[in-house]
């Protein structure tokens, strides 16, 4: 849905893409060549992201080194991709389309301020990024059309929680009565529904309602009415909460728009061919879990592999009704997954594989359009994760060195165990200020030294200040976490 923006911000989402995702320098010239523009386009461009959200992120630039982005601790990057969001005049659109459906031209040209020419290529442009969705913003009069209703829902819940998030609230219906029935039927069902599950409901059940009272309604397959009438009597007990958030009396709610409520709140248990395609998936994800804790001998509580099976069956369901991008511009889950890659290369590259695996068996994108979710959601699920994985990691041994004697060495020692605890398995050497390095000589992963001593590797060496100062301490704790990684050479199933 990029393509919806401006030109020249699209271009500059790209920037704050590349950026935010980068760990060190990018060049100005590899940064231009990837954005289609002249360097001196990428400074005017970096200029205007700085000025415009200050608060939120620094650029420095580098005639040696290229750019580099830092963002404010005390703000989300989120933030920027909502307000670009809001103010494009074709999203505007949409959410007026939204809205206000079935009004012809001349309301939206007065309601956005604009010729019948301009919301002409406004609405041809929407279309073209729609396509991709199976979605159109037909005319005479405007309003949103597709072959699935369901996907027109989750289309604009997912577009309103984007721009919205948990924050803001653009419906006027009652926010905290929607979200009372969603925890209600989360703790009834055991759904295990995390905090932003809960509140994508939230906004699900918001715009089912507004379709609902617009005229437009779910057309359900005949296969579906079986699981159907089994969830309508559950959810029997809760029509005083449907009643407060509705404003419509059970009894006055036609048959037809409480099926159609029901069969867009729980999707995940309808578009099933069988309960045989339902149980495969399942046992996928069984396997998925069970694969990860023999290859890395750690544990899993029953709560985290029934989650993290369910994420398995929500995934492929969702996929059946909805097999789209879920994001407008911002894709929460490429951004996490990149941290999760860098810091947790052996659980990354076997998850990877299990989702190559499973893909290539039932021919479905696995990995190939799902591993960023998944990485992302199987760190939340999997309680205790970065725990048990920091658990598995090996114990650096360094050896400290000082030009100023065993009691600055020992200090050093303290420093050293105070700062990586844990970590590190430290020792010093003795005598090195009457005998040299010779001794230094053994099998151990980090010389530490105040000095500069000879004949020791570069690579196991860091030179430090008498003290420990804060780059002392970035350095070593950069070489500690490479050094106590696990690579995939390591692990027997990744051999293989």
């Amino acid at each position: 849905m990029e393509r919806l923006l401006s030109n020249e911000m699209n271009r500059r989402v790209l920037l704050l893409n590349d950026l935010y995702s980068a760990t060190d320098w990018l060049t100005s010239e590899k940064l231009a060549k990837s954005l289609d523009c002249s360097v001196k386009t990428l400074f005017l461009d970096c200029q205007y992201l700085e000025e415009r959200w200050g608060d939120y992120l620094t650029i420095e630039t580098s005639k040696k080194s290229g750019i580099k982005m830092i963002t404010a601790p005390h703000h989300s990057i989120h933030d920027i991709y909502a307000e670009i969001i809001k103010e494009a005049p074709a999203f505007t659109l949409l959410e007026a389309v939204f809205f206000h459906p079935n009004h012809e031209s001349e309301y939206f040209e007065e309601k956005m301020f604009m010729s019948k020419s301009t919301l002409y290529r406004l609405t041809k442009k929407i279309n073209i990024s729609l396509r991709d969705r199976n979605l159109k913003l037909s005319q005479k009069p405007f309003y949103l059309s597709g072959k699935k209703e369901r996907q027109i829902r989750y289309f604009f819940a997912a577009y309103f929680l984007e721009v919205y998030g948990i924050h803001y609230w653009p419906f006027s219906l009652d926010k905290e009565k929607i979200l009372d029935f969603v925890r209600k039927i989360d703790h009834q069902f055991q759904l295990d529904l995390t905090d932003i599950q809960v509140i994508h409901l939230v906004f699900s059940i918001a715009v089912t309602i507004i379709r609902q009272q617009q005229g437009y309604y779910v057309q359900i397959p005949q296969q579906d009415r079986e699981e159907l009438l089994k969830e309508q009597e559950q959810l029997l007990g809760y029509q005083a909460e449907i009643y407060a958030f509705t404003g419509v009396h059970p009894g006055d709610i036609p048959e037809f728009r409480y099926e159609d409520f029901i069969y867009t709140f729980f999707w995940w248990n309808f578009g099933w061919d069988s309960m045989q395609e339902k149980q495969k998936i399942k046992e996928t994800g069984q396997m998925f879990v069970q694969t990860i804790q023999q290859s890395l001998t750690i544990s899993i509580t029953l709560r985290s592999q029934r989650k993290i099976t369910r994420l398995f069956q929500n995934i492929y369901a969702l996929h059946k009704m909805y097999p789209y991008k879920k994001y407008m511009i911002y894709d929460r889950f490429s951004y996490s997954s990149k941290s999760i890659r860098q810091n947790y290369v052996v659980f990354t590259a076997i998850v990877e594989k299990l989702l190559d695996t499973a893909e290539e068996q039932q021919r479905f994108p696995w990995k190939s359009l799902y591993l960023d979710e998944m990485l992302h959601e199987v760190m939340i699920y999997w309680e205790d994760l970065p725990t048990h994985m920091d658990s598995l990691r090996k114990t650096v041994t360094v050896l400290v060195m000082s030009d100023l004697g065993r009691e600055h060495a020992r200090s050093l020692v303290n420093q050293l165990n105070s700062a990586f605890q844990k970590k590190i398995a430290v020792s010093y050497l003795e005598h090195a200020l009457f005998e040299g390095m010779s001794m230094a000589k053994g099998s151990t992963d980090l010389y530490v030294a105040n000095f500069s001593p000879d004949n020791l590797p570069e690579t196991q060496l860091i030179v430090v200040e008498d003290v420990l100062s804060s780059k002392d301490l970035n350095d070593l704790r950069d070489f500690i976490d490479r050094a106590r990684l696990i690579l995939p050479k390591d692990i027997p199933y990744l051999q293989q």
